[in-house]
């Protein structure tokens, strides 16, 4: 009987260990030879499902997205109030325990690269309006419920937090900030936002 292969979850072992290999190693030793030994696999395995180092890439990244997604749909899940998910969510995002630190590096890794790599940037760009928009309804929410200032622009407080969380976390990783500080610094910005 012919073994029967699942191909989700072959991508996501390739992707798991392209990140290792960037977490490891850097962007710059990704290669299928590096990747197939990661990942105890034949190179001839490993391009039956990426042909290339760059296709290889996107698929790592797009599971990046996976994992962005499903860590905001364990906040999401969560009964709180709009405020408290708002902060909850952007502290998610962080490199704030050894999970998140693995994943930023990675992330951090992407970003890097995807200024000079065209498709990466066009992949990144797909997630980001999904994160700002979630970021705003919640600022909208916490406004209607008298949590927030009612004069913010939503959409703008989004991006200002999102600018926040991504420039927090090169520091926060070489070890700048302590997780305590992060939190303390996006709750003293908050606390700008709150309603009088």
């Amino acid at each position: 009987m012919p073994k029967i292969v699942d191909h989700d979850d072959r991508r996501r072992h390739i992707a798991e260990a392209v990140h290792r290999v960037i977490h490891g190693k850097g962007m710059e030793s990704v290669s299928l030879r590096e990747v197939a030994a990661e990942a105890g696999m034949s190179m001839g395995a490993v391009q039956y499902y990426v042909t290339t180092k760059n296709h290889m890439l996107l698929l790592a990244l797009e599971h990046i997205g996976i994992w962005i997604g499903n860590r905001v749909a364990v906040v999401a899940a969560r009964r709180s109030t709009p405020f408290d998910l708002l902060r909850d969510l952007v502290l998610e995002l962080l490199p704030l325990d050894d999970e998140r630190s693995y994943l930023n590096r990675i992330g951090l890794a992407f970003h890097a690269s995807s200024v000079v790599d065209d498709d990466q940037a066009a992949a990144m760009r797909l997630g980001l309006p999904l994160l700002l928009s979630f970021f705003a309804e919640q600022i909208r929410a916490a406004q209607a419920a008298g949590q927030l200032a009612a004069h913010l622009d939503a959409d703008k407080e989004a991006s200002i937090l999102y600018a926040f969380s991504q420039g927090i976390v090169n520091a926060t990783l070489v070890g700048h900030y302590t997780p305590e500080e992060v939190a303390a610094l996006l709750d003293y910005h908050l606390a700008r936002l709150r309603a009088e």
